[in-house]
């Protein structure tokens, strides 16, 4: 799928145009490195419900602060001067890092203008999560190395947006209804009659007040108090001490099934 220009201008207007709807005026303003991603995560989006398809044809890869455009980063000045957008530069906390750039626009007329031009498969997931994240540069990064693309790809390689296709649900569905559509009349009625008792057993039991034990009003912090406290620690072995260590890892780290999980954290 070719690079489409005007998509890629569109989710970064519409990124800093959410960003600006927010209450305190420091949380409306939004650098290239939060821009990006914000362009990822609307990839992903709309990837999710057009069979892994990108809305900007843009192949992401992995690079060094998770995914990353060259393409993106290119177009982020000339969209956001296309709807006059603020810019704002601040030197650097480090002295080998360029100065840092914010750019930030409060304009509730074009906001949902944008908004009715986008994909709303982009603008439902997108929003919430601008709103989420804005400027917090660590836990934006935190979630979309989580992304699945993310997990089964390596340093430098091109993102699959493909993986974030969960067929599980529609799978289940399917057998589900093969397996209903394959039983008697009778077994379906014996079926719905069991599962309308399993729902009305369910209902008797969120309606029953849970028995609370009633806490300790003046609990006693004395010697057997403190012997027990010293035991339950001694459990635990000896104190750790504290030192300085290199870990090195292969490479091979980056194929490894414990990256692609569910529980990744």
């Amino acid at each position: 799928m070719p690079i489409n220009t005007s998509n890629i201008d569109l989710v970064i207007q519409f990124s800093l145009l959410v960003a600006g709807d927010e209450d305190d005026y420091t949380d409306r303003q939004l650098g290239p490195i939060h821009i990006i991603k914000y362009v990822y995560l609307a990839d992903l989006s709309f990837a999710r419900s057009n069979n892994g398809q990108s809305f900007t044809g843009i192949d992401w890869q992995f690079y060094k602060f998770g995914p990353w455009s060259q393409e993106v980063n290119a177009r982020i000045e000339p969209a956001l001067n296309a709807i006059h957008a603020n810019r704002r530069q601040f030197a650097s906390d480090y002295d080998d890092k360029e100065d840092w750039v914010r750019w930030d626009l409060r304009d509730d007329i074009l906001l949902d203008e944008k908004r009715h031009v986008l994909p709303s498969a982009i603008t439902s997931s997108l929003k919430p999560l601008i709103h989420k994240f804005g400027k917090d540069t660590p836990s934006l990064l935190d979630y979309v190395y989580k992304t699945k693309p993310m997990l089964i790809a390596a340093p430098n390689e091109f993102l699959d947006l493909s993986l974030e296709v969960d067929n599980t649900q529609k799978t289940l569905e399917c057998a589900h209804t093969l397996r209903m559509n394959n039983l008697s009349n009778r077994k379906k009625k014996d079926f719905k009659q069991k599962l309308a008792s399993l729902r009305e057993l369910h209902k008797q039991k969120k309606t029953v007040a849970p028995k609370l034990v009633n806490p300790v009003i003046n609990p006693r912090y004395d010697d057997v108090y403190d012997a027990g406290i010293a035991w339950l620690e001694s459990l635990a072995g000896e104190p750790f001490t504290s030192c300085n260590i290199t870990a090195k890892f292969s490479s091979d780290v980056w194929k490894s099934t414990t990256r692609k999980g569910d529980d990744v954290s």
